[in-house]
């Protein structure tokens, strides 16, 4: 006899709350749902200072809502409920990564914020991890420009984000790491994370002991973490054209710089937050970790700096913890008395689009490339000229592209064919200009466009670029989320005139004999002409 396990999902769950007070309430509340959105079963959250800024009201992601809100940024578990923006995420996936909401039992995930966590690592360990990488890469590599062998400061080193500062560092080939703390004992941790030099700000000349570590020079990039009153020394500490990022306020906002300084010696002083972020910036972020910094995880280059763990009922204590300054490593929530049962098994997901009906190549040949088709017997070809798509935006933008067009359908799927023969910034300007040529995008036709539009958008997708061929029924949104290089999806009105249009085709290649591979039409046509496009067909016989 065979017994099933059904696994089913409670129908509310624990979270912990702000902005109701001084301290986060342990409440019951709904599980979140949002389409699109991969849905993970919460086993450990990493507390951070933005968290506790949250609470007294001066730190606000830019996902979160006004009046009381689910707390927690930094997130490890497994996915619950899985999502067709992310394929590689099945129902069983152990992920960490960023989302609003993470202390919880359940938190939403948009799918570009998460990556699956090393087979090594435990969910605690997973969870002191995500927002230590992003803010350390994001600064060292995308915003200062750091290159292997160049010497790198990082003040307030034995921070959770500072510690993984040293490691990031080194496992991207830094010169000289130097690190600071204010507490002889911390200067261990440094140490074992692999800090060259330790300096104790409490009791040393910082200048000077980074200036004795770099024969003179300077730090070529310096991550701060402290801000105060010791970011004025952080210019002469610094090398000529270095540069200073500003990450976090530990001692305040506030500080007294000697600009004299910065200028004689042509450094570069940024700022940098994640709260305003879109995410489609952070996703960004996110990605850039895939070359190198998950890999140097993985293999143990870059590991966890875990202090201590507390169950959620214990929340206030932790934050207690983090508040009086005594942690070395992430504090991390833990929420896996949850979730006891076995892991959710793939499953089905639902398909908001409905089924492929469009595959788009974007070439720099469009002739070369009806040819080759041919060749394989897809055909009849229809290709316009110097198509001018009505009311198009690029980023929002408004965007003059110009562009030729082929059409032709293999069976049920019509083969698109693009190449821009303009400058106008375009999607398909970026995917050539990325050296790629090929699949730009997946289409997916609708006949109620503007429903399918509205609950894309809800899902969590953002448009990147759109506008419409012909007339009210001509509509079409690329969506920016890339499921390869530079691929993404499409989505059409099929209504009207337009399918009219494009069920002319498919009936044209059904019945085509291999004669008139190639049909020159004016793009006006496609725009709602039905009797001129019947006779275009008719002499495909």
């Amino acid at each position: 006899m065979t017994s099933t396990t059904t696994l089913t999902t409670p129908a509310t769950m624990r979270a912990l709350i702000g902005g109701k007070g001084a301290d986060w309430s342990l409440e019951e509340t709904e599980l979140p749902a949002q389409l699109g959105a991969v849905r993970i079963q919460v086993h450990a959250a990493g507390l951070n200072r933005a968290d506790l800024y949250a609470l007294e009201g001066t730190y606000a992601a830019n996902s979160q809502g006004e009046g009381p809100f689910t707390a927690g940024m930094e997130v490890a578990g497994v996915v619950e409920t899985g999502s067709l923006l992310a394929p590689h995420l099945p129902a069983g996936t152990r992920v960490m990564g960023i989302t609003a909401g993470a202390f919880a039992d359940y938190a939403l995930c948009h799918p570009r914020l998460v990556v699956p966590i090393p087979d090594r690592l435990g969910f605690e360990e997973a969870a002191t991890l995500p927002v230590g990488l992003l803010t350390e890469h994001d600064a060292l590599v995308t915003q200062a420009g750091f290159t292997a062998g160049q010497s790198v400061l990082i003040v307030g080193g034995t921070s959770s984000v500072g510690l993984i500062g040293i490691q990031l560092a080194k496992a991207l080939g830094a010169g000289t790491v130097i690190a600071t703390t204010t507490s002889d004992a911390k200067r261990a941790a440094l140490l074992d994370a692999g800090a060259d030099v330790t300096v104790n700000t409490a009791t040393e000349d910082l200048a000077a002991a980074v200036l004795a570590a770099t024969d003179g020079q300077g730090a070529d990039v310096t991550l701060d973490h402290v801000g105060g009153a010791l970011f004025a020394v952080l210019p002469a500490a610094t090398a000529v054209g270095g540069t200073i990022m500003s990450i976090g306020r530990l001692a305040g906002a506030a500080t007294a710089l000697d600009l004299d300084t910065v200028a004689f010696r042509r450094q570069k002083l940024v700022g940098t937050t994640f709260s305003i972020r879109t995410r489609a910036e952070l996703g960004e972020v996110v990605a850039a970790l895939g070359e190198h910094v998950l890999p140097a995880v993985a293999e143990g280059r870059i590991a966890p700096c875990l202090d201590t763990v507390h169950p959620v009922s214990r929340a206030r204590e932790a934050a207690r913890r983090l508040r009086a300054g005594d942690a070395t490593g992430k504090i991390v929530l833990s929420f896996a008395d949850a979730h006891t049962g076995p892991a959710p098994a793939p499953g089905t997901v639902a398909n908001m689009f409905g089924s492929i009906a469009q595959i788009g190549y974007v070439v720099r040949d469009i002739h070369a490339s009806m040819e080759n088709f041919t060749r394989v017997g897809i055909g009849p070809w229809f290709h316009l000229k110097g198509v001018r798509p009505g009311d198009f935006t690029y980023q929002g933008k408004p965007s003059d592209l110009v562009m030729d067009v082929a059409v032709a359908n293999s069976g049920d799927i019509q083969i698109e064919l693009i190449t821009p023969v303009n400058d106008a910034p375009s999607m398909y300007r970026d995917f050539l200009a990325a050296g790629n040529e090929g699949v730009q995008h997946i289409a997916y036709w609708s006949e109620n466009y503007q429903d399918l539009y509205d609950r894309a958008l809800a899902a969590g997708f953002t448009v990147g670029q759109e506008g419409r061929i012909g007339g009210a029924d001509g509509r079409f949104a690329y969506l920016q989320t890339e499921h390869h290089p530079g691929t993404v999806i499409e989505i059409s009105d099929a209504g009207g005139s337009k399918k009219f249009v494009f069920d002319l085709i498919r009936l044209a290649a059904a019945h085509w004999d291999g004669t008139n591979p190639v049909q020159e039409i004016d793009a006006g046509l496609i725009g709602g002409d039905p009797a001129a496009m019947t006779a275009m067909m008719e002499a495909f016989g």
